[in-house]
This record gives structure tokens, C-alpha cells and sequence, in this order.
């Protein structure tokens, strides 16, 4: 059963951490929401798909999973929900959400680094790509499903300060936290990192040997690969900076790691409108392109 503690006592810091997520929250909700669903309809109406839209698809439901959540974070700054499993559901969800993100736009990266660089190995398996994007996007959703099964239990409530906080004494077990850490972010950055260098690289350098529509199409195309990799290092730093704080400092600094881990998540968690945002504007020029086809 959940229950609700409407008249909390809270001190300065929880008040002010409050008021920055009622703010800070409802504009992400109603952005992403929106965008997303109508990014929904987009998909859709889509003709064909590619193993892009694959991928596509696989990042707009990781967001829109987290978008119909974050409606409890939302409430939870005016009526606090006390620990309970549903807190650990929800924290397991955006865990996931988030993961499957990052997972996701990695998986991207390195399709459209194969893409530039390999082209001929490209068209040669090109009528399996949409087989092989599939079962990437089956493999992530399986590798998170197990980490959350047999880490959950650092999400109990009993470890809980608050229903979307972990206690500070209560550290999360060191395997659990360097998957989250190694696995879930740096392994993951690195290879953001080095194949949207390269792809931007090989982009630039291929401006010489075209003339026209295709030079503005590959430096534009160059600019979104930036846009994606700088996007992809703000949402998803400073949230694996905070994990790091909690995991390392002890309660002394409970009032700094509280205030920077909640405006980590945020900023994590805005990274639903950019997706939505980016892919609603790319579907609809693919989509224009192929109803004029016809």
C-alpha cells in the first residue's frame, strides 16, 4: 500500500530542491510529452522502415517510458510518497529508461560510423540491417531487464531517504556501482566520442569530392553527429558525476551530493525532449520525401 506524507518537515535545502523540481519538472513533462506522441504518429505512418527508424523507434520508447513516470516526481514534490516498492519500481524505471538511452544512442553512433567508413560492407548487408538493429535493441532491453533483477535490491525502500533518494550512509554495492559507472557510462561516452569524431572526420574530408545539394547535405549531417555527441556528454555526465559523489563522500556532504545528484537527473532526464525534439524534425522531412515520391 502507498502511502503519502502531504505535510512533510523539511529544511532549506529540501525546500529549495523542491521548489527547483516543480519548476524544473512540469515544462520536461509537458515538452516531452507532446513531442513524443506526436513523434509516435509520426512512426506510425511510416512506409518503410529502416534500421535507423529501428533505432529510432527502440530511443522514443526508452523517453516516452520515462515521460509517463515522471508525473510521480512531479507529485512527489507536493506530496511525498514514503518509501515503499513503488519507490523502488519507479527508481528501477528511470535507471532503465536512462540506460537504455545511452545504449541506444551508442548503438547509433557506431551504425552510422560503419556507415561512412565501411560502405561497400553497408550495401552488402543491407538486407539484414533491419534483422540485425532488431536484435541490438532486444540485447539492450534483455542486458538491462537482468542488471535491474539482480540489483534491485539496492533500491529497497530501507535504503531510501526519500522515495527518489538513496540514503547517503547506504552505499551501493561496488559491483552494482561500477556496472552503473564503467558499463552504463564510460565505456558508452568513449565509443560516442570516438566514432562521431571519425564519422565527423571522414564527412569533412569527403567536402572536396562533392559539389552542390550533397556538400550541404554531409555538413549538415556533420553538424547534427556534433550536436548529438556534445547532447549525449551534458545530459549524461554530471548524473554519473553524482553517483560517484554519493558512492565516495560520506554524510558530511549529504546536503551538496543531494542538491547536485537531483539537478544531474534533471538535466538527464531533459535529454527525452532532445531526443523527441531532433527525431520528430528528421521523421517529418523523411516522411514529406517519401509522399512526394509518389
Amino acid at each position: 500500500m502507498v502511502e503519502y506524507n502531504c505535510n512533510p518537515v523539511l529544511n532549506h535545502t529540501d525546500r529549495a530542491i523542491n521548489l527547483f523540481e516543480r519548476v524544473a519538472y512540469t515544462p520536461v513533462f509537458i515538452v516531452g510529452l507532446l513531442f513524443n506522441v506526436t513523434t509516435l504518429c509520426i512512426f506510425c505512418r511510416l512506409k518503410r522502415w529502416t534500421d535507423m527508424h529501428i533505432y529510432m523507434f527502440n530511443l522514443l520508447v526508452a523517453d516516452f517510458l520515462a515521460i509517463i513516470f515522471l508525473p510521480f516526481r512531479i507529485l512527489e514534490t507536493f506530496c511525498p510518497i514514503n518509501p515503499s516498492k513503488l519507490c523502488t519500481f519507479l527508481l528501477c524505471t528511470q535507471y532503465s529508461n536512462m540506460y537504455s538511452s545511452i545504449f541506444t544512442i551508442t548503438a547509433i553512433s557506431i551504425q552510422r560510423f560503419i556507415a561512412v567508413r565501411f560502405p561497400f560492407l553497408t550495401k552488402a548487408l543491407a538486407s539484414k540491417s533491419r534483422m540485425i538493429a532488431t536484435s541490438k535493441c532486444i540485447l539492450i532491453w534483455t542486458i538491462i531487464v537482468v542488471i535491474c533483477v539482480c540489483n534491485y535490491k539496492d533500491l529497497l525502500p530501507e535504503d531510501l531517504e526519500h522515495c527518489y533518494d538513496r540514503k547517503l550512509t547506504k552505499k551501493l554495492k561496488q559491483h552494482f556501482f561500477l556496472l552503473l559507472e564503467i558499463l552504463g557510462y564510460l565505456i558508452p561516452v568513449l565509443i560516442v566520442i570516438l566514432c562521431s569524431t571519425q564519422t565527423i572526420y571522414i564527412l569533412i574530408r569527403s567536402l572536396k569530392h562533392v559539389q552542390g545539394r550533397d556538400k550541404v547535405e554531409r555538413k549538415n549531417i556533420a553538424a547534427i553527429i556534433t550536436a548529438n555527441m556534445f547532447t549525449f556528454i551534458v545530459c549524461f555526465t554530471p548524473v554519473h558525476i553524482g553517483l560517484l559523489l554519493q558512492y565516495v563522500l560520506d554524510a558530511s556532504g549529504k546536503d551538496f551530493v543531494h542538491v547536485f545528484l537531483d539537478v544531474a537527473e534533471w538535466i538527464a532526464t531533459t535529454n527525452c525532449c532532445l531526443d523527441s525534439i531532433g527525431y520528430y524534425f528528421l521523421l517529418k522531412r523523411v516522411n514529406k520525401r517519401d509522399n512526394c515520391s509518389y
